[in-house]
């Protein structure tokens, strides 16, 4: 009796897909955690990535990080340890480049012809984060195993300052595969 019923909802299921009905949307957890020089600190909020017809929106809720706005991008690696830039030791670094499958090079915002992985900045008020953005010119499943960063400043989306001028990394979360 088990297989039978196994086929029924599998036959349901599947006359559904790309209808709407009943059928859950996927979505990744990610936990976001504070980042420093000597490594990963405490976790400090989540995102919740999830795919539409308009790309992925990615739901963050992250606390104790400081007033005002901040870039916020996908990077490449899916590591947030600290490594080795200009010979110091660089929070987040071992996350990469933005991510940029395209070798555009270049940094020019979410609507822009850049890094794919440039995502609209985020705004901190006294209680932390809790907006949700579109990468519109992404997929859900060209983001898994890469990471999530939030920068100390806002992003001018340019490539002057470096990144735009959105500074060090100070909060970084693994997407799950």
């Amino acid at each position: 009796m088990t297989k039978i019923v196994r086929a029924l909802v599998f036959a349901a299921t599947a006359s559904l897909v790309g209808t709407g009905i009943g059928i859950a949307q996927q979505q990744l957890n990610v936990d976001i955690n504070r980042i420093t020089d000597a490594g990963i600190g405490d976790k400090i909020g989540t995102a919740v990535l999830s795919e539409s017809k308009k790309g992925v929106s990615i739901k963050l809720a992250v606390t104790g990080v400081p007033k005002g706005s901040h870039g916020f991008h996908i990077h490449d690696k899916g590591d947030c340890s600290p490594a080795m830039k200009a010979g110091k030791m660089t929070a987040g670094e071992a996350a990469g480049p933005h991510y940029d499958p395209d070798m555009k090079q270049s940094h020019k915002g979410p609507r822009g012809e850049g890094h794919k992985g440039d995502l609209p900045v985020v705004t901190a008020d006294a209680k932390g984060i809790k907006q949700t953005v579109t990468a519109n010119r992404l997929k859900l499943d060209e983001v898994r195993g890469r990471s999530l960063v939030i920068h100390e400043a806002s992003d001018n989306y340019t490539d002057t300052p470096e990144n735009g001028g959105s500074k060090g990394r100070i909060a970084c979360g693994v997407i799950p595969k």
